[in-house]
């Protein structure tokens, strides 16, 4: 489906279908002879639907920057892995048949956001129920719960009944609810938006909810939710979508040609994922070599931006309005991107972008513009986008990406108060990944070593560890673990949680050093979670209780998965390989200061 889609003609079909049973539903409930109500709600819903298409039926993406195009020119249909199945090519249908409410996640750029618009589309296009979209970042400046920031969602899409109506059509389970981003709210915002969502989908249990994020423990143990992951893309759905892009033709073809010979095979780790395919197709052509690290990508992908406006539009090339070079453009970026990465802000309107800029060009001291340097971010280097009144990042993860470089270009000091400051979001977002490849040891010397102090000194290791360590370590992060589709899922205790994401990304940074095979791992921790479901019958185990708490750690700390004696030894061994590390880098650096000048 390529054609761009009629929002009125599918509003009239989907009422045709549907408006009946919104009539029953309102019955009662105004005055007036039954053709009026009939009228009535045929206006608002029509009106209402038309909106919601004009908006979602089309859409920006990494490479089509310019006017919204319609989403199915590009869209190409991605695959859902949900406990031991994959499903192809997910409609609507296919979601509501794991469950009522279901949880999509995805990782950055992984195509999330295209697949839940899909599913609003589909939702109407096959007369399903009727979509309420809701961004969860409103959360982050909205004090009140989920039905109130509904209710302003719909009047947004000029949806004109009011909030009683709504409400008793909720309860009549007339909608789909689709919410996007929770990855997006604030940490301190966390808390009260779950237990709105929850409170939302236990009282009116009759409707569907949908919700997007990217991978986070805590989702686990939604008990109420199932889980469906994204699935990479196929070598087919890669060049599918590469085909759909606006691109220079030539180099298009080269690209294709490599991608089906051996380039996707070699790199498939980063061309399975539909931004950094794009970022790839973005850079081709102008680097030799294919990276390894995120990273990489993105200073490539920022450098053929800043450098080659004409890539996408066949030799035209933009006028950089701002007199900065290459370097400097970057770090006014970066503290930008660190401002509003602090704030947890993902678009501006245009006086806040500006103010922002202002503070940028203190932090950093170099003076241009502010309006033409804003222009320049979003029509020259693009790595902004106008999108009504609102200014939004051409990615979120532009905005991880250039954090991380002004923390990695910062003075020791503010580096160490950054990481401190930003700890709790270490495996939330690339930021600490991205900041770990820059410069390994900013990451090492101030998180991960002193985290680790605190995580033994909480357990009281000294020297050797045993199972009396490993029993603390559990206990101080974990709550309770969940038997899900073959494996444990885990809840985190919260005054341990940031121990937890320390845990993780120390061991998937730096498991490496000691030989840590995370494939072999998960096919133990599974083989324990059917152990305890088999014997004990149990979907979940709580740490705390007794008689089987005790146990259930014993065999967690002897199954050789994570969360086990392994991954304790491991972190240890961890510290003691970065502590050597460090201290031969300073024995060597002032070995080389004392040796003097060198010789003429």
């Amino acid at each position: 489906m390529n054609k761009e889609l009629d929002p009125n003609a599918i509003a009239a079909e989907f009422l045709k279908q549907n408006l009946d049973a919104l009539f029953d539903g309102a019955k009662g409930f105004f005055k007036g002879t039954a053709d009026k109500l009939r009228l009535k709600l045929d206006r608002t819903y029509r009106e209402y639907l038309t909106t919601l298409l004009d908006k979602y039926s089309k859409a920006k993406s990494f490479l089509l920057r310019g006017e919204p195009v319609p989403l199915y020119q590009f869209y190409v249909p991605l695959n859902l892995k949900s406990k031991n199945k994959t499903i192809s090519a997910p409609g609507i249908s296919d979601i509501l048949t794991l469950a009522n409410n279901t949880i999509i996640t995805g990782s950055a750029g992984s195509g999330k956001s295209m697949l839940i618009r899909h599913l609003l589309l589909d939702s109407l296009l096959t007369k399903t129920r009727v979509p309420i979209f809701v961004e969860l970042r409103q959360f982050n400046t909205f004090d009140g719960d989920l039905f109130q920031l509904i209710i302003k969602t719909l009047t947004t899409y000029k949806f004109s009944m009011d909030a009683e109506y709504v409400r008793k059509a909720i309860k009549l389970g007339h909608f789909i609810l689709f919410l996007d981003g929770y990855d997006e709210v604030a940490h301190e915002r966390r808390q009260h938006v779950r237990g709105t969502i929850h409170e939302f989908a236990k009282l009116n249990d009759k409707n569907a909810v949908i919700l997007t994020s990217r991978p986070d423990p805590e989702l686990e143990g939604w008990q109420s939710f199932s889980l469906a992951q994204v699935a990479p893309l196929s070598v087919d759905q890669a060049y599918s979508l590469v085909e759909k892009l606006p691109f220079d033709d030539k180099l298009k073809t080269r690209f294709l040609t490599d991608l089906r010979a051996d380039l996707f095979r070699k790199h498939q780790s980063f061309l399975s994922n539909p931004l950094l395919l794009s970022i790839m197709l973005l850079s081709y052509g102008q680097s030799a070599s294919i990276p390894t690290k995120l990273s990489v990508f993105y200073n490539q992908a920022y450098e053929a931006l800043f450098a080659r406006h004409d890539v996408l539009k066949n030799g035209f090339k933009r006028q950089v309005l701002s007199p900065l070079d290459i370097q400097d453009f970057a770090r006014l970026f970066s503290a930008f991107c660190l401002q509003t990465y602090d704030r947890r802000k993902l678009e501006f309107t245009h006086t806040e972008a500006l103010e922002y800029i202002e503070s940028s060009q203190d932090i950093v001291g170099i003076r241009c513009d502010k309006d033409n340097y804003l222009k320049d971010l979003i029509q020259a280097v693009c790595l902004m986008v106008q999108d009504g009144l609102q200014i939004v990042y051409a990615h979120r993860s532009f905005q991880e990406y250039f954090a991380a470089r002004f923390i990695c270009e910062a003075r020791p000091d503010v580096q160490d108060q950054l990481i401190r400051k930003y700890t709790d979001m270490a495996g939330r977002d690339n930021v600490f990944s991205m900041l770990h490849e820059m410069r390994p040891e900013i990451i090492e010397q101030h998180y991960i070593l002193p985290g680790l102090d605190g995580l033994f000194n909480l357990i009281g290791f000294k020297r050797s560890s045993g199972v009396s360590h490993h029993e603390r370590f559990i206990r101080a992060i974990f709550s309770r673990f969940l038997v899900r589709g073959g494996h444990l899922a885990m809840g985190i205790r919260a005054a341990g949680g940031s121990f937890f994401e320390l845990a993780v990304f120390t061991i998937m940074r730096c498991g490496h050093l000691v030989g840590w095979n995370e494939f072999d791992r998960m096919e133990k921790e599974a083989a324990l979670a059917k152990k305890w479901y088999k014997t004990m019958g149990l979907e979940e185990i709580d740490v705390s209780k007794e008689p089987y708490g005790r146990q259930f750690i014993r065999d967690l700390a002897h199954s050789g998965g994570d969360y086990s004696m392994d991954m304790l030894n491991s972190l240890l061994q961890i510290r003691s390989a970065l502590s050597e590390k460090a201290q031969l880098e300073r024995r060597t650096l002032e070995s080389i200061l004392r040796e003097g000048k060198p010789k003429q």
